[in-house]
């Protein structure tokens, strides 16, 4: 099950819009100055890698749509939440974490570093501006603001504000400062061995009718590029990583990780840029060589597939936003170039047409949160739900209203979770678990996947030391696979300790086969004894979850499931890819927790429950 305390948050932000009623009044949530450093002490190392889980994109009061929204909680607090200390959420909720975070990356947006501190800090210039006043008392709306701020989309390089800031060399040197406090922050907050601050910040181009080709950009270390870059900078995205690959010089190591594909109206993965000029293959080399990971789920959907968008497995329906595209210039709907194992497939295709494949991407997911809690998606604790009581107008709302951005509300996930396997809770093992995609994403549960494959003993599940085993025959998710024989693929999985036992194991393929791009999905290992049928699928699970109470019901179901499998039609003549992907036992919807706390009757769409996932990164094979 999982909590609303902190979404309730969102209902405040995005539809009762509520701000500071005093423009001349700052919280010192907004604004305070980062703790003194944490003692620096030895980090353990876990030689066969230890499963940490993190939040690759988070938003605090210092992104201009989360502050215009009402969000008064800075970085501060995001970083104590991820921690696992109590704190108040700006709807006055305290909320708590279950089990702490071992990494974040507060992400804010760049687009706004240039405006939205200099508003907001007592003594800037700016601050006693009429634009600056609104903004801190709520009379600026997210509405307004997401409008003014779409009626630049497509523009490259997006203008500078000159409402707020006079000039360029205004403009960017408030940015600068805004960058340099959000490095300064992360600094303090890092704490190597315990938690680890990753400095970034996202990259949001805006495209019409309110879609995104947005990207987080994460720094191994506190060696990082002096400024932000961001769309006020770029042509278009070629540009950004022209100018992003000449800034970060040896020390400075950077990553980007696209999200939000299903609203990039198909332009992450084409192969033109927004302008429509083609990739180069210099482009796409250095494309691949910055941006190795994908985030595949977050608050506003799921990007891994779609029913009838290239894809026609049963459990591609899962966090789906819009439907299938009718024309070639629809908009606001969901193309085959938008997600993610269309991308990998389209890589494969580009790897037998040129050098080499430009989409080897691991998965990571993450919330997106717009209110300073990452990693808030979930508790277990259903008397928390009583938050909820007594909103009325809000809840009907919220089953009824669609936001200009985010689609239909109710579709609405949560938000997701990163996972790395790494040798230590530091910056340098973090990020490097990151770029060799030792990586794997989960809608929210703290599930655990590990995925290896190569010459691997039939049984190694049951061997001594199955991890090591792993490590010397084979390669981990994320790898390449270089084998003439048919290779044995490992996965296993754990619940979440707080969760839903597992329900299956999934194996998705996709490969190249006569220059045709195609895929399938067996389900290969299935819970309580069950076992899939020829045609590779486990017979449904007689679990389920009643919808009063949100009890799960039914006794089917694993705390661990692992197997190993073989792929009956292999060939090393063909590029392929292999990922896992993990379900649950179905659980409630946050839908149908909040209409039953709140004494609502469920509403019609979405479902009234919900089967969470996980999924490693791929393994590929005959792949350049």
């Amino acid at each position: 099950m999982r909590s609303l305390i902190g979404k309730i948050e969102l209902i405040c932000l995005y539809l009762l819009l509520s701000g500071c009623s005093d423009p001349d009044i700052v919280p010192e949530t907004h604004i305070s100055t980062p703790p003194a450093t944490a003692p620096t002490m030895e980090a353990e190392r876990f030689p066969l890698r230890t499963a940490l889980f993190g939040d690759l994109h988070v938003h605090t009061s210092w992104s201009i749509d989360a502050y215009t929204g009402g969000n008064r909680l800075g970085p501060n607090t995001a970083y104590r939440f991820a921690k696992g200390e109590k704190v108040e959420l700006q709807n006055g909720t305290e909320a708590q974490l279950q089990t702490r975070l071992d990494f974040v990356a507060l992400t804010d947006h760049a687009e706004g570093f240039e405006v939205t501190l200099a508003c907001t800090i007592p003594g800037s210039p700016e601050f006693d501006l009429p634009r600056c006043r609104a903004m801190r008392s709520g009379d600026l709306d997210v509405a307004t603001m997401l409008k003014q701020a779409f009626s630049m989309a497509g523009m490259r390089p997006m203008p500078h504000r000159y409402d707020i800031c006079s000039d360029d060399a205004q403009c960017q040197a408030n940015a600068d400062d805004t960058w340099q406090r959000v490095q300064a922050v992360a600094d303090a907050h890092n704490e190597p061995g315990r938690f680890t601050a990753l400095i970034g910040y996202e990259f949001s181009s805006l495209l019409a009718e309110f879609g995104m080709l947005h990207r987080n950009v994460i720094f191994r270390s506190s060696d990082v590029i002096p400024r932000a870059i961001s769309s006020i900078d770029v042509r278009n995205q070629k540009d950004f990583f022209d100018q992003l690959d000449a800034a970060c010089n040896e020390p400075c190591e950077v990553l980007t990780i696209p999200h939000n594909t299903n609203y990039s109206w198909g332009l992450t993965f084409s192969r033109t840029d927004e302008d429509g000029s083609a990739y180069s293959s210099e482009d796409l080399e250095r494309h691949s060589r910055i941006e190795r990971l994908f985030e595949v789920t977050q608050q506003k959907g799921s990007s891994e597939c779609q029913i009838s968008v290239g894809a026609s497995d049963e459990d591609c329906n899962y966090g789906i936003m819009f439907p299938p595209c009718e024309g070639e210039g629809d908009r606001r709907c969901a193309r085959e170039s938008s997600f993610l194992r269309n991308a990998l497939l389209d890589g494969l295709a580009l790897g037998t047409e040129g050098p080499f494949n430009p989409y080897k991407l691991g998965v990571i997911g993450s919330t997106d949160t717009h209110t300073s809690d990452p990693g808030n998606t979930r508790t277990g604790i259903p008397t928390l739900f009583k938050a909820a009581e007594g909103i009325g107008l809000a809840v009907d709302r919220l089953m009824e209203t669609e936001h200009p951005v985010i689609g239909p509300i109710r579709r609405l996930s949560l938000g997701g979770l990163a996972g790395v396997w790494a040798k230590a809770n530091t910056r340098a093992d973090i990020f490097d678990a990151l770029e060799r995609r030792e990586t794997f994403a989960t809608s929210g549960s703290r599930m655990r996947i590990r995925f290896f494959g190569g010459d691997l003993p039939e049984n190694i599940g049951a061997q001594e030391n199955p991890i090591a085993l792993a490590y010397d025959l084979g390669v981990p998710m994320g790898s390449d696979l270089n084998v003439t024989d048919a290779p044995r693929f490992w996965v296993w999985a754990s619940q979440d300790p707080t969760g839903s036992p597992l329900d299956r194991i999934q194996i998705v393929k996709g490969w190249v086969e006569n220059s045709e791009q195609r895929q399938r999905v067996w389900d290969v290992v299935c819970s309580s004894g069950r076992m899939p049928d020829e045609s590779g699928k486990c017979p449904d699970t007689t679990a389920d979850v009643d919808l009063l109470s949100c009890e799960r019901t039914g006794e089917e179901g694993a705390p661990q499931l692992e197997v190993t499998f073989s792929d009956p039609d292999f060939s090393s003549e063909q590029p392929a890819f292999y990922y896992a992907r993990v379900l649950e036992n179905p659980t409630c919807h946050w839908t149908t927790l909040l209409a039953n706390s709140a004494g609502s009757d469920l509403p019609d769409n979405p479902p009234a429950t919900v089967q969470e996932r996980g999924w490693s990164s791929p393994i590929w094979s005959a792949s350049r």
